[in-house]
């Protein structure tokens, strides 16, 4: 995902706990269903005369594939609970306060972050979210993200004071597969390292060899701290089952402190196997359950839902002879992937393909099956499993998935998902989709957010301070950082000291 820089243009809050705060003025608006739609959506252009390009430019087309995402009703409580959680864990960092600057200033050791806890406000800081692989889950994520683009924002001035911060606004990391807080450190060290464009400084430094866990979980925190990280989410949390050595409890723990100590809200993001991560210590549990567990579920049969998730994606038929499915091929298409949107996706691609290179040019449900025999197979096992349906047999759904290695590579897709909001018929209709000529949902819609900040050039940030500009973090070498930071104007007097 692109990282993008920019400088801010602060909005007024309607919302009282959001007012005064210049890390929450910074983001995009609070958005309704309708733009939250425009700004997760992506089309891909495809036009009715590709359609006679040669074989090979249009196996080249079919890559466009990866980039269809529509969103669907579970969206939208993904991307409202990401909403609040974001701001809520900025109402009790405002960088306004004292109490704030006293947090990062202690923020790499764990003992005195924990003694400021009382000064902050107990805010809600975490989302879980479960599914089968292929489902949705991530799509989903990263389509939540893509609604603020201002991933990094470079304050300097804000109400004529100087405020020169930089806001990393959400911060996404995938487990690590041994489950060690060292190697989930150093991935978010690396991730910081994209973000800000630090040329490997973080990761550097979270790599030599003389660096303890304590250590680097101090230097996460510290990070986090400094930055203003917003949220952080973490992928693929049912990776934590597989640490042998200490168990799943203690990285639980550590999360819980980057909580607790800095009020980072965690969004964590994992097959069903996550669920029992928090079910062992009711502490975490209860912490798990305080947004909310979102459960990402496949029909079991077809639905309307499903229906009109088909009927988009066979828009992108670039065989020569393209139809519409009916509802023999929506039954074979369920049959087939039931009802998991990459198989649907996976099995519509390699589908155009046999149909390009037999001459056929046009898919049908035999089509379809004997790309499902020949192609397939590494996913038998497990579509098996959910045919069955039952208890047991979804248990062992993940487990008869290929490899991760090895799925990768059959998918070659990041996850797609389905739509049901009758709203968004006018983004992506549905009746006649192999004639509609779809255009690239960026370039034709004006996304809710756009006008509103203008990007960063770096190299003149300097330059163009104000008279008097100051690094923050010098503070911390003052006697009396809170007192250095009142004269410099950065913290107002009627703060009360404690």
């Amino acid at each position: 995902m692109e990282v993008n820089h920019f400088c801010p243009t602060y909005v007024e809050q309607n919302i009282a706990e959001y007012r005064d705060n210049p890390l929450i003025e910074a983001l995009p608006p609070i958005f309704s269903e309708n733009e939250a739609a425009r700004a997760m959506i992506l089309r891909p252009q495809i036009q009715p005369e590709e359609r006679a390009m040669s074989t090979e430019e249009r196996w080249h087309l079919l890559a466009r594939l990866k980039y269809v995402v529509i969103p669907r009703l579970i969206f939208y409580d993904v991307e409202r609970t990401i909403s609040r959680l974001l701001r809520a864990g900025y109402v009790v960092r405002n960088p306004s306060e004292a109490a704030t600057w006293r947090s990062i200033y202690t923020a790499q050791d764990r003992e005195q972050s924990r003694n400021l806890d009382w000064q902050l406000i107990p805010c809600e800081s975490q989302l879980l979210i479960v599914g089968l692989s292929g489902s949705g889950k991530t799509t989903c994520a990263d389509a939540v993200l893509r609604s603020y683009p201002q991933q990094i924002i470079h304050h300097s001035i804000w109400r004529g004071r100087h405020l020169p911060i930089t806001q990393l606004v959400w911060l996404k990391v995938t487990c690590p597969k041994n489950g060690s807080i060292s190697s989930f450190c150093r991935e978010f060290a690396r991730q910081v390292d994209v973000a800000l464009d630090t040329g490997g400084k973080y990761e550097k430094l979270f790599s030599r060899a003389r660096m303890r866990e304590d250590m680097l979980e101090g230097a996460m925190r510290q990070i986090a701290a400094t930055h203003f990280l917003g949220i952080l989410i973490i992928d693929e949390i049912q990776r934590l089952s597989l640490h042998k050595t200490h168990g799943t409890a203690l990285l639980l723990h550590f999360l819980q402190d980057l909580r607790t100590a800095l009020r980072v809200p965690v969004v964590e993001i994992g097959t069903s196997k996550a669920a029992s991560l928090f079910t062992d210590e009711m502490k975490d549990g209860r912490r798990a359950s305080e947004s909310g567990l979102i459960q990402f579920e496949r029909p079991s049969k077809r639905v309307k839902e499903w229906d009109d998730f088909v009927q988009r994606i066979w828009t992108y038929q670039w065989v020569r002879h393209p139809k519409d499915p009916d509802d023999e091929m929506l039954d074979t298409v369920f049959d087939l992937s039931q009802s998991i949107p990459d198989f649907v996706v996976l099995l519509f691609k390699l589908a155009q393909q046999r149909a390009m290179l037999d001459g056929t040019e046009t898919l049908t449900p035999a089509l379809l099956k004997q790309t499902y025999d020949h192609a397939l197979a590494l996913l038998h096992p497990a579509i098996n499993a959910l045919r069955t349906n039952t208890t047991k047999s979804l248990s062992k759904y993940e487990d008869l998935l290929p490899v991760d290695e090895a799925l990768a590579k059959l998918l070659e897709f990041p996850r797609h998902v389905t739509v049901v909001q009758d709203h968004l018929d006018q983004l992506f209709p549905v009746s006649g989709a192999v004639t509609t000529d779809a255009r690239t949902e960026q370039s034709t819609t004006r996304r809710p957010y756009e006008g509103s900040t203008e990007p960063v050039d770096h190299d003149a940030l300097n330059a163009e301070l104000p008279p008097g500009y100051m690094d923050m973090r010098t503070a911390a070498d003052e006697g009396d950082p809170h007192q250095y930071l009142v004269e410099k104007g950065v913290i107002s007097c009627v703060f009360r000291r404690t």
